[in-house]
């Protein structure tokens, strides 16, 4: 299996050998609800609530079909008392997918938007609700059984795109979040009180288009990326179905603002080139910012380009504004991605953090964790025909590594799924549980936990 930056190009590929669709990178066609799921070992009796994975589901894909597009699924594994008591998928109701496959719409808003996505890359819980949310679009209001209730607009007052990567502070629980776009305004940036009333958008001002997955937050500032992978409209001419390339003219640049700001007042600082998909966290250092991110040479360019390295790196930025500088440390050189941490010290200093390795005949690998203190790492390991999938923490205790690690697991050997429950704190000893789904899950992006009310 190629490396994940090599799944993320824009490259000729026909339906029969587009890697995206095969193996359990390809799509579920069912929607089922299974009870009572078998479990090896013990669910901590602690654990209540509902594990949400989200995930590109296509139907009827085309010819260069790319893995961040397709119709969004959100899969949903519930835990009561010690039991896996359910399993349980469902598509988002999107207009496309009422085209499609005849499944009623859910309803829309009237601040609908030229382009609208599937809710396809994150699931995130906040202000009492779930929302599933795009690369691009408006997000949609989801029920904890996976089901659709609405495209949500937070009551009319957004207007514009919504990141699938918002940032929920830890301590205040504010979440902060951005929108890219391909026409002008290029940016937006945005906050959402813990009670979940939008309070704040602020237009930024870019060159130009870019793909801006992800960002970082403090607790008193952001850090926009703005990277070399630019808004193409010619490559969707060529056949291709996402508008990004490449652009080794554009220079990269880190983008500071104040959390509270209110017009825009960021303060850029040039890099050199490089593409991040995702931060593990972002804090305060005194006056510098100290950024941790997976890190790639490039992205949306082909390995025939002389300068291409694949794969990526966890590295550490440390932002000093006053001096405009910063300076980059290798943290691993292990290509991995969909950083974690315990979500209590989001936005703040954290001393631990978590990783899925990327790689292997399935592609990916097991799971990593990172004493970010010690500068020492250790491994968890799936087995050679199973492949581990983003890891969420689950807090249990006060201590920052007191908590479940909760990983949705493909197994080869079967063709079917199952959910690994490992304790933190001692991550590198077996499960505590193993829940076979009975399904397969394909691999998706990105998932969080919503604690039973």
């Amino acid at each position: 299996m190629a490396k994940l930056n090599t799944l993320a190009q824009n490259n000729p590929v026909s339906q029969q050998d587009n890697p995206i669709l095969q193996g359990n990178f390809g799509p579920v066609d069912v929607e089922q609800v299974l009870q009572r799921l078998n479990v090896v070992g013990e669910v901590p009796a602690d654990l209540n609530g509902s594990l949400l994975r989200m995930g590109p589901n296509p139907v009827n894909p085309e010819p260069n079909h790319h893995w961040f597009q397709g119709e969004g699924m959100l899969h949903g594994i519930a835990f009561q008392n010690g039991q896996a008591s359910s399993y349980r998928n469902n598509w988002v109701r999107t207009e496309a997918l009422e085209q499609k496959l005849g499944l009623s719409a859910a309803p829309v808003s009237e601040t609908r938007l030229m382009i609208q996505g599937s809710g396809n890359v994150n699931v995130v819980h906040h202000g009492g609700r779930v929302l599933a949310l795009s690369e691009i679009g408006l997000p949609y209001e989801m029920g904890v059984e996976t089901n659709t209730l609405r495209m949500f607009d937070y009551e009319g007052r957004l207007a514009s795109n919504m990141t699938a990567h918002p940032k929920i502070d830890g301590e205040t629980g504010e979440m902060l979040f951005f929108g890219y776009d391909l026409m002008p305004p290029f940016l937006k940036f945005h906050t959402v009180n813990a009670a979940g009333e939008l309070v704040r958008s602020v237009d930024i001002e870019l060159p130009r288009a870019v793909m801006m997955h992800d960002f970082g937050v403090t607790a008193s500032r952001v850090v926009f990326m703005d990277l070399p992978v630019v808004g193409d409209f010619g490559v969707m001419e060529q056949g291709f179905s996402m508008p990004f390339s490449w652009d080794n003219h554009h220079q990269s640049r880190l983008g500071i603002l104040d959390r509270d700001a209110t017009s825009d007042t960021v303060h850029w600082i040039d890099i050199d080139p490089c593409y991040v998909f995702h931060p593990l966290n972002t804090y305060d250092d005194g006056n510098k910012i100290v950024m941790d991110v997976v890190k790639y040479s490039k992205m949306f360019t082909t390995p025939d380009d002389d300068s291409y390295e694949p794969g990526s790196k966890l590295v550490r930025w440390v932002i000093d504004p006053e001096l405009n500088t910063v300076t980059e440390t290798v943290i691993s050189h292990v290509d991995q991605e969909f950083p974690r941490i315990n979500p209590k010290v989001e936005c703040h200093r954290h001393t631990f953090g978590y990783a899925l390795e990327t790689g292997g005949p399935h592609g990916f690998k097991g799971l990593l964790k990172y004493n970010f203190e010690a500068g020492t790492s250790s491994r968890y390991d799936v087995g050679e025909s199973k492949a581990a999938g983003e890891p969420v923490f689950v807090p249990y205790g006060a201590g920052e590594d007191e908590g479940y690690i909760v990983s949705v697991v493909y197994c080869a050997d079967s063709n079917l799924s199952e959910v690994h429950i490992l304790d933190a704190h001692q991550f590198g000893d077996q499960p505590l549980a193993i829940v076979e789904l009975g399904v397969r899950v394909p691999f998706g992006f990105h998932g969080n936990f919503v604690p039973a009310e």
